[in-house]
């Protein structure tokens, strides 16, 4: 049985969706335009679709791996150091110069004041138990969503 302190708020629960369906869609762009490269390197439709199921595959091995380390089932994977959180950079005293990076490359502390609450959600106010499981989820939703297109574009 959850705890009181397990629940999350509809506020929260709505920036979690926020969060999954961010993460999903990234992984899902980045097994697309893999399998996109694949199959323009061989110029056949099928080494596309087997790059489909085979990158599906392993974005859902990956989300078991993930599962497997949050359960603590497999000992050799350590923990990692908690990051220290970044400045925003309207915040910042030293503004320091970047390389310029594209805008779907940054993150949220890179822009000064252009994306409203609403349409951001920062992963760091979730737990790192919440952080995983939506990791573990992204993964896998991402990875079964690939394998369904692999299956559905005829050859």
């Amino acid at each position: 049985m959850k705890s009181p302190d397990d629940r999350m708020t509809p506020e929260e629960a709505k920036k979690y969706r926020l969060v999954l369906f961010r993460r999903t869609f990234s992984y899902l762009g980045t097994g697309l335009v893999l399998s996109a490269i694949v199959g323009g390197l061989y110029r056949d439709r099928m080494h596309f679709i087997w790059a489909l199921c085979a990158i599906g595959s392993i974005f859902i091995a990956f989300g078991w791996f993930e599962y497997l380390k949050l359960t603590d089932s497999l000992p050799f994977f350590h923990k990692q150091k908690p990051r220290k959180t970044k400045t925003p950079y309207a915040w910042r005293k030293d503004k320091e110069i970047k390389r310029h990076k594209p805008a779907f490359m940054q993150k949220g502390e890179d822009f000064e004041d252009d994306l409203t609450p609403q349409t951001t959600a920062d992963i760091e106010i979730f737990s790192e138990k919440r952080r995983s499981f939506a990791l573990i989820i992204s993964r896998v939703a991402a990875g079964v969503l690939l394998l369904i297109a692999s299956f559905v574009i005829p050859q």
